[in-house]
Order: structure tokens, then C-alpha cells, then sequence
């Protein structure tokens, strides 16, 4: 598999990002470091092409956290993929395009919403 490209909206501490890797200086390196603070995004990144291709993430299946929260009086386990949506956002999700082992291109997308995508509005199914 060889990443092209991919686009992040409101997932996690990514608000929105476009990282292409046929273009720029990603095109030209045979490999690369995702480096930065804190909360800057390096495993978002990560979790971002995990969701677009298997519609969940490592980072909550494999989290010791356990229990649920609520949202809007429904019940939402820690290990839901749809937490990952940034706080105070109605729409969330990544869009990764890729050539398979198989030399063809494919487009995998992963989204979730709230109602009428207002912030107030009952989380949607993924």
C-alpha cells in the first residue's frame, strides 16, 4: 500500500488537515519523522488512516479506560471510534486515498455526525 493523500476534519486535536504525499517534500523522501509538542496531532495522523480503513483506531481499542459517557442521554463506551470527534463540532472525518498492493488507486472515507451537524444535535451512527 502507498499512502497519496489524506484529509482530516475535526478529528481529535486535528481541526483540518490535507497531507499529500505525491507532492512537496513528501514526494521526494523515502521516508519521514512525524515530530512535534504535546496534542500536536502525530497520533491523530495515525488514527486518522486507521479509521479511514478499518472504521476504528488502536488507540481505543487497546485503552485501558473503561466506562461510558453520555451524550444527550445516550450511552457511549470509552472504546466508541465516534469519541474521537473534536469536542464542540457537528461533523467529523478523514478521507484517505491510496494504491493498493494491486496497483489500483482506492478512496477510503470514514465519517460521523451530529444531528443536522449542530453541536447540540444526538451523535449519529459512524
Amino acid at each position: 500500500m502507498k499512502l497519496l493523500k489524506i484529509e482530516i476534519h475535526n478529528i481529535a486535536s486535528i481541526k483540518d488537515a490535507v497531507i499529500d504525499f505525491e507532492n512537496g517534500p513528501l514526494n521526494d523522501e523515502s521516508q519521514f519523522l512525524i515530530t512535534g509538542k504535546t496534542g500536536s496531532g502525530k497520533t491523530t495522523i495515525l488514527d486518522a488512516i486507521c479509521l479511514a480503513l478499518y472504521a476504528n483506531t488502536p488507540r481505543l481499542e487497546n485503552t485501558s479506560m473503561q466506562g461510558v459517557s453520555t451524550d444527550n442521554d445516550k450511552e457511549i463506551t470509552t472504546k466508541d471510534p465516534r469519541q474521537i470527534m473534536r469536542r464542540d463540532t457537528g461533523e467529523a472525518y478523514v478521507s484517505l486515498t491510496f494504491i493498493g498492493n494491486n496497483n489500483i488507486h482506492y478512496q477510503a472515507t470514514w465519517s460521523v455526525a451530529r444531528a443536522r451537524k449542530q453541536i447540540t444535535g444526538n451523535l449519529q451512527g459512524k
